[in-house]
């Protein structure tokens, strides 16, 4: 099975904790119940909660679907919508009634749009959010506090920027460097970002110097902002993914507690529930979606 390719091909996560203790595993193991929530020989990964915490949305290993499923019961997986890199950083939006994705399209001549649409949970309804044609155009990011904020990597440039609404942009980032995989902070404060394996915690407003988290890719910033879920995956040979673990690491000093340790799996993508009592994660060697009780000391 060929697994999705994270953005640490680019930079090879080692073994390696950097400068970040890790702290030893409290005597009740952090993930505790442990629970399959997919079924079938179909490969899932990136799941990503509904608000009210009752169902999932996921993709498949090449971001090329969207799939929702109820977290309770035996129900069927449901396919909502084909299309290349669809599935890549989807989201619900805050009533839980609509999904908010991605498409590329190219025009004969050449010309890329990157069009932001959303689709109905309940009838497959879509419509077009909106439409970029320039050569900056980039996946947005925000917080469900403050929508109007949008953070986006400059394609050219590689930097971390921000704008609110149709306003001016500022640069976030202003250390040489090329940066990937935003995660804005609940309150729309603060955003985590790449710079090769390493973790930097920013301001939104670029004014406080930047904070190193460690080695890690961050997926899910805990609802109160105290910590981040993380995966530091590797590999035997730079190309294929070997192993994968889940940390999670406290913001305030960079204090990370190891959440996994099974080498049968590869666990990446960790999403928390938004009572912050759970986490969904998709376990890349199988294609499995897991639901698990999270017991952490912040």
């Amino acid at each position: 099975m060929i697994l999705k390719k994270t953005f640490s091909c680019l930079t090879y996560l080692g073994l390696s904790l950097g400068s970040v203790s890790l702290q030893a595993q409290a005597q009740a193991p952090a993930l505790q119940n442990v629970r399959e929530v997919t079924s079938g020989t179909n490969e899932y990964s990136s799941p990503v909660w509904s608000p009210d915490g009752q169902r999932i949305l996921f993709t498949d290993h090449h971001n090329d679907a969207l799939y929702i499923k109820d977290v309770a019961g035996n129900g069927a997986v449901r396919k909502l919508k084909s299309g290349q890199g669809i599935g890549y950083k989807a989201r619900w939006t805050a009533d839980g009634k609509d999904i908010v994705f991605y498409e590329k399209q190219t025009s004969p001549a050449g010309a890329r749009t990157l069009v932001e649409k959303s689709i109905a949970v309940s009838g497959g309804r879509e419509r077009v959010l909106s439409e970029a044609k320039d050569t900056k155009a980039n996946r947005t990011f925000s917080a469900r506090k403050s929508p109007s904020l949008k953070v986006y990597i400059n394609p050219e440039t590689l930097k971390l920027e921000a704008r609110k609404g149709n306003g001016e942009p500022w640069v976030i980032t202003k250390e040489e460097g090329q940066f990937y995989s935003p995660l804005v902070s609940p309150d729309g404060k603060s955003v985590i970002v790449n710079e090769g394996a390493n973790m930097y915690l920013y301001s939104i407003d670029g004014k406080a110097k930047r904070k190193n988290l460690g080695m890690g890719l961050p997926s899910s910033w805990l609802p109160d902002g105290s910590g981040i879920l993380t995966f530091e995956d590797e590999s035997k040979d730079g190309h294929s993914i070997s192993g994968s673990e889940l940390y999670f690491v406290a913001v305030s000093n960079g204090a990370k507690t190891k959440l996994t340790n099974t080498p049968d799996r590869i666990e990446m993508w960790a999403d928390v529930s938004p009572d912050g009592k759970r986490i969904a994660f998709s376990d890349e060697k199988s294609g499995k979606i897991y639901v698990a009780d999270l017991k952490i000391k912040k």
